[in-house]
């Protein structure tokens, strides 16, 4: 039985990315499904975005490709934001991180006046700015971009007029340009692991709740979710962020940044199960799967084989 809840799409996009190969994670989920014949959600029909690419300047060392990823994300927000205005969840694979901030924009668009619950399923917290990132990858700065900080008391980069501008673009991507978009006691960090001093400052700071791998050991995961699910009861909606990087690198390197000490296949199951079924689930994306990084084991047949055990779960929920 379909879960007709949910609309597929896909945004086919690895400008934000330090290593290429992401583009073609959205196309290899889908085909992988097909193959096994899911019929959970509809695979056939979906909303596909695909990115024009143009040279990239040479003048963004700080926001690489960030012309591009601008141009891009706009298209993205839109197409986002006619998906929820049709009452359909958007169930996203996406390529690169950076596209989040798109996702996530679009969907405020369209609920202004609501707060949105982000749960961010990360090996990284990707909370730099152009003013602290350490490569200048902006998948590294989705979180900044939709908190709508720039973190300049801590910047050890200078960018130039157009990064600054096109940054600010950014942060007040839609049209209804709000900024900030998320406030950081409605943000939790699960499975983070890999992050920079600037980071672990901004995560202080903010006070921001996050859960890394000793606290997943120690706690549970089950009370890892509901502690989530609890910190987040204020919200009127809530998006899913699964970065495949969350899942410990021993399972497959087939994705841009891969790390040790990371979420179990049952850990990630449970995750996805749980939220799935969240009564106010306003969007749910599976991103950073790269099929050019990984051959034998491949990480899109994987994450397939997750999103067809998961689905088999709730079937019988």
């Amino acid at each position: 039985m379909r879960d007709d809840r949910f609309k597929l799409i896909t945004v086919e996009s690895d400008f934000g990315a330090g290593k290429a190969g992401a583009a073609l994670g959205p196309q290899a989920l889908i085909e992988e499904l097909k193959l096994k014949n899911f019929d959970a959600i509809d695979v056939y029909s979906y909303v596909n975005i695909e990115p024009r690419y143009t040279a990239p300047s040479t003048e963004t060392p700080h926001g690489k490709n960030i012309e591009n990823i601008t141009t891009f994300q706009q298209n993205v927000c839109r197409n986002i934001s006619e998906v929820v205005q049709v009452g359909k969840i958007p169930f996203i694979f996406s390529g690169d991180h950076s596209s989040a901030n798109a996702l996530i924009s679009g969907i405020k668009d369209h609920y202004a006046n609501s707060r949105i619950g982000v749960i961010w399923i990360d090996a990284h917290a990707d909370l730099h700015s152009p003013y602290t990132t350490p490569s200048g990858n902006i998948h590294g700065m989705p979180i900044a971009a939709l908190m709508g900080h720039d973190h300049r008391e801590m910047a050890k980069n200078q960018p130039k007029e157009i990064t600054k501008k096109l940054w600010d673009d950014l942060k007040r991507l839609g049209r209804r340009r709000i900024t900030p978009k998320l406030q950081s006691n409605d943000l939790v960090f699960i499975a983070l692991r890999s992050t920079e001093m600037e980071e672990e400052r901004i995560i202080k700071k903010e006070n921001i709740a996050c859960y890394r791998p000793d606290d997943i050991r120690d706690l549970g995961i089950e009370n890892v979710v509901s502690m989530t699910i609890n910190r987040l009861r204020n919200c009127e909606y809530i998006y899913v962020s699964f970065d495949v990087d969350s899942l410990d690198s021993s399972l497959s390197a087939g994705t841009g940044t891969p790390v040790e000490d990371g979420l179990s296949l049952h850990q990630a199951k449970y995750l996805m199960s749980r939220l799935l079924q969240l009564h106010n689930l306003i969007g749910f994306e599976i991103t950073e799967v790269n099929p050019a990084l990984d051959t034998e084991k491949p990480m899109h047949k994987l994450i397939a084989d997750l999103i067809e055990d998961v689905f088999n779960e709730l079937r019988k929920a």
